[in-house]
């Protein structure tokens, strides 16, 4: 022990071994968690508490040229404000951290210079690979794959062959929504879509048509105009149809954002909610219970999104096997709060 106590600087990859009684190579690949290496769980431990106890830190540096690896992903996301993204990215840090990443976040619209924004993420940045979250941008994606970077879309699907990505279950979302209401009374169920036309889009709006034909209201769908993903103009457009004498006694509301916009509408012309109109959302966050009244909403499994689409870009990563079929998750279940009740007689 007399040699550690006169070592000057931070502890290295040979205090280690020295500590722990085994060659710098065991030491290195046990401390990376390389699952290649066979070795004794006790020798693991022993590993594990002198680097500890020696306060030894791994060289990434090192790490990165050796391997030829930065040991980092990037996660591509259209904006941060949203709090669906926030959820999601939440998951993906973790797992990424959990595995020895760094995550590197990348808001599109934060890039004056889309066209080179996947070969100044790829070459520039030198990330390992990128999670690409709801982008709708085509170039994007042929440029990324263009650059042989290892990918995994994340709540998106193109249908090309080759392509990895992990879902959330969105008809099945919508379909939750509408049977939630129709248990309620409701037979006048609306939907309001945004004016996005992307993936997810068009699969919660067929889950709508889906739920109202599970519960023998086909024939009486109604589309309400489509809208920005904005407060403001969420609360425009929901005045001109609860304005209107057949008004819906139930709105299924694309996110939070629209469903405010519904219920500040409806008290602006004196509709009482839930009492005369419900509404659900169709994501949940911490921002519904916020509101007044809180928000009824679908809840889906946002940082379980996140999470195993980190997994499954860092096992792409690091060349483990893995199923060519997305990985779909499930909503997880509807949170009833102030905005919804029984359909009014």
């Amino acid at each position: 022990m007399q040699d550690e106590a006169i070592r000057w600087g931070p502890a290295t990859l040979a205090d280690v071994a020295r500590r722990a009684d085994v060659s710098k190579s065991t030491v290195s690949r046990a401390l990376s968690n390389d699952p290649t290496l066979n070795i004794r769980d006790e020798t693991r431990l022993r590993i594990k508490a002198a680097a500890h106890e020696l306060g030894y830190m791994p060289n990434s540096n090192a790490r990165s040229l050796r391997l030829a690896r930065s040991w980092c992903v990037a996660f591509v996301v259209p904006e941060l404000q949203n709090p669906v993204f926030g959820q999601t990215i939440d998951g993906a840090h973790r797992a990424a951290a959990d595995r020895g990443y760094s995550m590197l976040i990348a808001p599109v619209e934060a890039s004056p210079a889309h066209d080179e924004l996947a070969r100044n993420i790829v070459l520039g940045s030198r990330v390992d690979g990128i999670l690409l979250n709801t982008l709708e941008y085509p170039k994007f994606l042929a440029d990324t794959s263009a650059l042989q970077a290892r990918m995994v879309l994340v709540n998106r699907q193109t249908g090309a062959d080759g392509e990895h990505c992990v879902l959330l279950d969105n008809e099945a979302g919508a379909r939750l929504a509408v049977q939630e209401l129709a248990k309620l009374g409701h037979r006048r169920i609306a939907y309001m879509p945004t004016s996005s036309v992307s993936w997810v889009s068009q699969r919660r709006r067929e889950g709508y048509h889906l739920g109202m034909k599970a519960v023998g209201l086909e024939g009486e769908e109604r589309i309400m105009p489509e809208c920005e993903a904005d407060l403001a103009a969420a609360e425009v457009c929901a005045a001109e149809i609860l304005a209107s004498p057949n008004r819906p006694t139930a709105i299924v509301a694309w996110n939070i954002l629209l469903a405010v916009g519904v219920t500040r509408a409806a008290r602006r012309l004196g509709i009482a909610v839930p009492e005369d109109l419900s509404v659900i959302s169709l994501n949940d966050s911490s921002a519904a219970q916020m509101m007044t009244p809180q928000v009824s909403a679908v809840r889906l499994p946002l940082f379980q999104l996140g999470w195993q689409a980190a997994c499954l870009l860092i096992d792409l990563i690091e060349g483990k096997p893995v199923a060519p079929e997305p990985v779909v998750l499930t909503p997880e279940c509807v949170i009833l709060r102030e905005t919804t009740g029984p359909a009014p007689s």
